[in-house]
């Protein structure tokens, strides 16, 4: 039986690569950009504590259970119920507004330049990260 899942409310700050500034792969430690190879290490003391103190409900007993890392996916067990869930990876999104209707799209951004179709008026759009 898989254990149930729990998103977390902390994510990594999205940042650049210095070498190309594209945007790197969320996330801490040492990281690759996708599209120059560079390697580069993201620290983010701030993040790194939030993520080590956030606290999420048990979803079996519904008692608060402190994360006390910084990893995700992290498998918690409660004290109160003694059951085991994961802590997942918060996924980001961000707001683009479409250039023909201004509407907003909801997407996760991902390194590089992609295409995307507006679902109100059907134009087609790059955005890059």
């Amino acid at each position: 039986m898989v254990p149930p899942e729990v998103e977390s409310r902390v994510a990594p700050p999205l940042v650049n690569c210095p070498e190309c500034d594209s945007m790197l792969p969320q996330g801490l430690g040492e990281i690759e950009c996708l599209l120059c190879g560079a390697v580069c290490r993201v620290s983010h003391a701030p993040t790194v504590a939030a993520l080590k103190e956030e606290k999420v409900q048990c979803p079996h007993c519904m008692t608060v259970v402190e994360a006390g890392t910084d990893k995700r996916p992290a498998d918690l067990t409660c004290a109160a119920c003694s059951k085991i869930f994961t802590l997942t990876r918060k996924i980001v999104k961000v707001e683009i507004e479409c250039p023909s209707c201004e509407s907003n799209l909801r997407i996760r951004p991902r390194p590089g330049k992609r295409e995307l179709t507006c679902p109100g008026c059907q134009s087609s759009f790059f955005v890059t990260f």
